[in-house]
């Protein structure tokens, strides 16, 4: 008798790892074009199911239809945030994790590192190692996290990350960096035109075109990060 095909079925987006969604998405972006239908489902269960792509048209069909619509259903959800996460190590022990409690507080390091792997998806994990880190201490709703270590200290570990914390973080990313854009370039356009009000001199002169630079950068972080806002997770 011939052995039945497992499927190992996430339940909810909780149960994905951030680096399933990341192997998925590279072979999506390599083949959305290419008329390759059959060929993504395939590799949408093999990867989210754990299961050979050689053993997948052994499934029933039923089994097969049933099985993408629950996973397309799942990975479709627009995640809610959440400032802290546990995951198993290699030894069995559950580690906590939680967010950088004040953003605006972070280093310059963190925030430079944030924003160079934020809009990466096959960087996404590098992202998470900046705002989260292990709590090494709790009192009721209040945490603190290890130091930041650069984002080769925990960028592998974050592979495993849930796949609703990872897109939910980058969800309340956008939202913040579009609340504190805003008022930072209101503010800064404020101060520039009341400093620089009837001066003509070099250092007002370079004071501006350094402010520009800035304004645009921050600009095309926001149009950056309102795409990911927008973006299907998964669209097959």
């Amino acid at each position: 008798m011939e052995e039945s095909v497992r499927l190992n079925i996430p339940k909810t987006m909780r149960d994905v790892r951030l680096s399933q969604w990341q192997k998925y998405i590279d072979v999506y972006e390599k083949n959305k074009d290419n008329d390759a239908r059959d060929f993504l489902e395939k590799k949408l269960l093999e990867i989210f199911c754990d299961v050979r792509l050689s053993d997948i048209d052994r499934l029933g069909l039923g089994v097969f239809e049933n099985t993408m619509n629950h996973l397309n259903e799942i990975l479709n959800v627009k995640p809610q945030f959440s400032n802290k996460f546990t995951l198993k190590g290699t030894d069995g022990v559950e580690v906590e994790f939680g967010m950088i409690p004040n953003l605006d507080k972070m280093s310059y390091g963190e925030f430079i590192d944030l924003e160079k792997y934020i809009y990466s998806d096959k960087d996404l994990h590098k992202a998470m190692a900046v705002l989260f880190r292990p709590i090494k201490h709790k009192s009721k709703d209040k945490y603190i996290i290890h130091e930041y270590k650069g984002t080769g200290y925990m960028a592998e570990v974050m592979k495993d990350t849930p796949l609703n914390i990872a897109l939910g973080a980058r969800v309340f990313f956008y939202r913040l960096a579009t609340k504190l854009g805003n008022y930072t370039m209101a503010y800064t356009l404020k101060e520039l035109q009341q400093k620089n009000m009837g001066k003509e001199d070099e250092h007002s002169v370079k004071s501006g075109e350094s402010i520009k630079q800035y304004l645009h950068s921050l600009e095309t972080m926001l149009v950056k990060l309102e795409k990911l806002q927008d973006y299907q997770y998964i669209s097959v």
